[in-house]
């Protein structure tokens, strides 16, 4: 089975397969888990997703059809930070640059995961994700607590990336809205193709952000989430296929 990807709630951890979407909850003292279908992708975002460049603004698109409660909720927080801190900065008359507002809602936010549930569940999503695609599907909880909470695939190496080249981009040209969707645009082309030696570099970085900023130790409640989602999926996955091959 492969997997196409992860993610951590406040409370949960979902995984994503070729046919489902499984995702694991930990409520009142026990795990519930909710199993879905996955949809097709839609004929326009499927030919989106070939062209380079165009991709990555489809990309986000699909990402707010998909999550747009989510998506808005976190929006509305980073707009609200932001007039907080254009307003406390105005207050002092202190010059506010758009890089280093940017920079400290990335800080913020960091800082929140980190501190509340979700960045012992997003570790758990990468660990049980590693030990997943490195020990055969070994998913015991022993084996689980040996992997690290680092994921190369995680959204995080993507941040990094757009953020990476907006701040190069910052220096050399200067501030504009389309300096940030060129970088986004590059960005995303650089977490696409992963070229060696400039990658490895990304991953560094990365690496060390999700470490330090996204996730925190899980304890072996936010591994057992995680563990019974990856389970969950890759039973509906085992059964789909059997099933298939009777017709």
């Amino acid at each position: 089975m492969e997997v196409y990807g992860g993610r951590a709630g406040y409370n949960s951890v979902c995984f994503k397969s070729e046919r489902y979407k499984v995702i694991s909850r930990w409520e009142n003292g026990g795990i519930k888990t909710k199993t879905t279908r996955k949809k097709g992708k839609r004929k326009l975002f499927f030919v989106l997703s070939k062209v380079p460049f165009v991709r990555a603004f489809s990309f986000i698109f699909e990402l707010l059809m998909e999550y747009w409660g989510y998506v808005l909720s976190v929006f509305m927080i980073v707009l609200l930070l932001q007039i907080k801190l254009f307003e406390s900065f105005k207050s002092y008359s202190i010059p506010i640059s758009p890089l280093v507002l940017l920079l400290v809602l990335l800080l913020i936010s960091g800082l929140f995961i980190k501190v509340t549930p979700i960045g012992k569940y997003h570790a758990a999503e990468h660990m049980v994700a590693r030990a997943y695609e490195i020990d055969g599907g070994d998913l015991s909880i022993e084996k689980v607590r040996q992997h690290s909470r680092i994921h190369k695939n995680c959204g995080t190496n993507l941040v990094t990336s757009i953020l990476i080249f907006y701040i190069c981009c910052f220096f050399i040209i200067g501030d504009g809205i389309w300096v940030l969707l060129v970088s986004w645009g590059i960005g995303y082309e650089l977490w696409k193709s992963e070229p060696k030696g400039i990658w490895n570099i990304m991953l560094v970085i990365g690496g060390i952000l999700q470490y330090y900023l996204f996730t925190s130790k899980p304890d072996d409640r936010h591994l057992l989430v995680a563990i019974e989602a990856m389970r969950v999926m890759e039973e509906q996955e085992s059964n789909s296929g059997k099933n298939k091959g009777r017709q």
